[in-house]
This record gives C-alpha cells, sequence and structure tokens, in this order.
C-alpha cells in the first residue's frame, strides 16, 4: 500500500512539475517563429509559461486578413489582455468603446470586459496578444478606479527627444493584475546603447518595432531584429545596443 502511494505521489508531482513551464530570458525571433495558418489568419506562438509574477503568461503574433476577425468578443475572468499592433489597421472593441488604430498603438482588456478586433483596413493586419495573470489576488476595484480598460494610439503620444533618440511614454498606472503597469517607446540613434547592464525587481518584455539591435542578457549577446520579442525575468542584468545605421524603435514595458 505504502509503495503504490508513494508511486501515486511520484506521479502527480511529474504531472505538476510539466505543467509549471518557466519562461527563458532570452530573445525570441520573428523568423523562428512557427507560422500556423488559421482560418483568415496566420497565428505564431511565442511563448508560455509561468514567471516570477505571473501564474500565466502567454504571447502571440497574429497576422489577419482585409474583413477577418480571428474570434468572436469574449471576455477572461481571470486574466488581462494587451494588445500592440506593429502593421495595419486593427479595429479594437472593448465593451461600448470602439476605435481603429495603427502600428504602434496598443489596447489593454481588464478581467470581465467584453473584447474583440477585425482587421480595420484593407491589408493584413499584425498584432501581439498578451494575456497573463498575477500569482497575487486580482484586484477589480484598483483597475475601475485607474480607470478600467483603455486604447492608446500611437498618433496621440507625444515624442520627447534626448540625447540618445527619444521616447514615448504611453502609460503608468496599476490595473487589476498590477499596482504599476508601465509602458513606452524608445527611439536608440545608430550605434549607442540605451544604458550600462543593470537589473530590477520587476520583470520586463522589449517588442523591437524598427532596425536591428543587440540584446545582452547575463552573459550573452543576442541579436534581435524587427518582430523580435525580448522577455527579461527579475533581476536579470541585460542592456540594448544599436547595431543598425539607423534609429531602432521599441516597446518596453514592466509590472510590479
Amino acid at each position: 500500500m505504502k509503495n503504490r502511494l508513494l508511486l501515486f505521489g511520484i506521479f502527480i508531482t511529474n504531472i505538476l512539475v510539466a505543467q509549471t513551464v518557466d519562461v527563458r530570458s532570452t530573445v525570441y525571433q520573428w523568423n523562428d517563429l512557427d507560422a500556423v495558418k488559421e482560418t483568415g489568419r496566420e497565428r505564431r506562438q511565442i511563448l508560455e509559461g509561468t514567471t516570477t509574477d505571473l501564474s500565466h503568461l502567454s504571447i502571440h503574433a497574429s497576422t489577419l486578413e482585409p474583413g477577418k476577425a480571428p474570434h468572436a468578443p469574449h471576455s477572461h475572468a481571470d486574466e488581462e489582455e494587451l494588445i500592440i499592433v506593429t502593421a495595419g489597421k486593427l479595429k479594437v472593441t472593448i465593451d461600448a468603446q470602439s476605435k481603429v488604430i495603427g502600428p504602434g498603438s496598443v489596447a489593454v482588456a481588464l478581467p470581465g470586459d467584453i473584447h474583440g478586433f477585425e482587421n480595420g483596413g484593407d491589408v493584413p493586419v499584425t498584432y501581439y496578444i498578451f494575456r497573463y495573470k498575477s500569482k497575487l489576488p486580482i484586484d477589480l476595484d484598483r483597475s475601475k478606479q485607474a480607470g478600467g480598460s483603455f486604447i492608446v494610439d500611437w498618433n496621440d503620444i507625444v515624442f520627447t527627444p534626448h540625447d540618445k533618440g527619444g521616447i514615448r511614454h504611453f502609460f503608468e498606472k496599476p490595473t487589476a493584475m498590477f499596482s504599476r503597469f508601465e509602458m513606452h517607446v524608445t527611439t536608440l540613434n545608430a550605434g549607442l546603447k540605451s544604458h550600462d547592464p543593470h537589473t530590477h525587481r520587476a520583470e520586463e518584455v522589449i517588442l523591437l518595432m524598427k532596425g536591428n539591435a543587440e540584446m545582452q542578457i547575463a552573459g550573452n549577446h543576442l541579436p534581435a531584429s524587427p518582430g523580435a520579442l525580448i522577455f527579461l525575468g527579475s533581476e536579470i542584468p541585460h542592456a540594448i545596443r544599436n547595431t543598425g545605421e539607423e534609429p531602432c524603435v521599441y516597446f518596453a514595458f514592466q509590472w510590479q
């Protein structure tokens, strides 16, 4: 009987371990992603697993044909969803709010809010979907006090130049999952690095929109080209350098 219980315990432990996939801190290159063809779109799964602060993180990119929608409007009871458009026009509807947004624009749908997407133009649209759930309890009141779900149009964001290029501040606010969620877009001039390698408690994602770069992650120096997504875990040393002959442009966002 004891042997059976021991074997059963080992079996359950193996299942739990198999279900926990830690997200690696690395560069996920666009050209390395498998494109799965579905009706009206191509879908590229980038990563899925757990992180220091998230019990679930899933990131994929979709390229949607004109006149198509990936699925019917829906909501998530216990996850938030972030959308970043990189090419074309996407019509985003969150509850009663609907807007067609272009490259560089973002939207955040909070738990319980019905949201849907469709191609809002006459050429294919490419966008990234980030779905995530915090390990801490969801705080819907906090998200409502901060304004709830929202859409940010690239054209509404002010560009502030500096000696290395410039920056666009998108938002810094609490959500249902995070006490602080911050996003900006950096323009980094050719041949420059943003800063020396550093660490911080907050996890971070970088999405390269334009240009070529080298990402230093711990002791590794990894190339990144347009469309590359970089995940940086908590306290991982990192830095980015423009390796091209023109400015590179990238999203950077972190949470805590």
